[in-house]
């Protein structure tokens, strides 16, 4: 238990009317070896019975807060890190969980690494009530690995030093980031020059939910060129090397937008997401598979 009001660490969860998930992301907390945390709930004013699950624990360490993020869970995430009060902090999506060993095996993880400002573990897919794939996230560590190979990171896989997040203003909240938030800390983090390490134990499960919604996959990949575009913005010196793997970035973009179309059968969305995937670069043969398999009709 909370020993007193400066727990071990923090753990973030933002909601928004995910109460049966929720109940479940909660009692991994609570099922956890370590017991000097806090969990604090951002509640974005859910319409399900988010309060009724969060007050049925009873527990004095988990705290709900209500509070309207205009939509965006960035806002919710800066919001549970002001009410924080460990010098550790934690994220956790409502609908993800962890294993019960996640915390002691994190806070080990920074005690043995005192260099160490972030941490990132492995996780499980969980897609409808089968584990599918683990996920291990890395390699890369510096600004540049993060920006022009991927993101490699998970926000429910991470925790961090509370002082770094604060110093950098946390996530953004600009919409034009929404749902890319998260690797645009990352990527802040990185230049910054905080030390990012990676745990290469699986200790949570992120749950993917299988929607066919081309509208999202789109925005997706709007917002993440709209990141992408400003953080190559402030990047000094364009050499032609440089530039290439800008537009092999952009190409990364469309074609991961594309498999995911191609997954849910949206034929025609891929193949135009695939063509602008070509354009920018014509090489990839990559995304010449994934034409191929479009025109066949297969799905991933």
């Amino acid at each position: 238990m909370v020993t007193g009001s400066h727990p071990g660490i923090s753990v973030i969860i933002p909601t928004y009317n995910q109460a049966n998930f929720l109940r479940e992301a909660i009692q991994s907390i609570l099922d956890q070896t370590f017991t000097d945390w806090e969990a604090i709930v951002v509640n974005n004013y859910s319409e399900d019975n988010t309060i009724e699950v969060v007050e049925s624990f009873k527990d004095p360490r988990i705290k709900l807060i209500n509070f309207s993020n205009h939509g965006v869970i960035g806002a919710s995430r800066n919001e549970g890190v002001r009410q924080a009060k460990a010098d550790i902090i934690a994220f956790l999506d409502s609908d993800d969980t962890w294993t019960n060993i996640k915390l002691e095996k994190v806070l080990a993880f920074f005690r043995q690494h005192p260099g160490v400002e972030l941490v990132c573990h492995d996780e499980w897919v969980l897609v409808g009530n089968r584990i599918k794939s683990v996920i291990k996230y890395g390699p890369s560590k510096d600004y540049y690995g993060l920006l022009f190979q991927k993101n490699c990171l998970s926000t429910s896989a991470v925790a961090m030093l509370r002082h770094n997040f604060l110093s950098l203003g946390g996530f953004s909240e600009d919409l034009r980031f929404a749902g890319v938030e998260d690797y645009d800390l990352w990527l802040r983090l990185a230049r910054a020059g905080c030390t990012i390490a990676y745990l290469h134990e699986v200790l949570g499960t992120c749950r993917m939910h299988d929607q066919s919604f081309s509208a999202k996959i789109q925005q997706h990949c709007d917002n993440s060129l709209n990141l992408l575009s400003c953080h190559f913005e402030n990047w000094q010196g364009k050499t032609f090397f440089i530039r290439y793997l800008m537009r092999k970035r952009r190409a990364d973009t469309w074609r991961g937008g594309a498999k995911s179309c191609l997954n849910r059968r949206d034929h025609g969305q891929a193949r135009r997401l695939l063509g602008l995937a070509l354009k920018e670069d014509p090489l990839a043969w990559k995304t010449w598979v994934l034409s191929a398999m479009n025109l066949l009709r297969v799905r991933i």
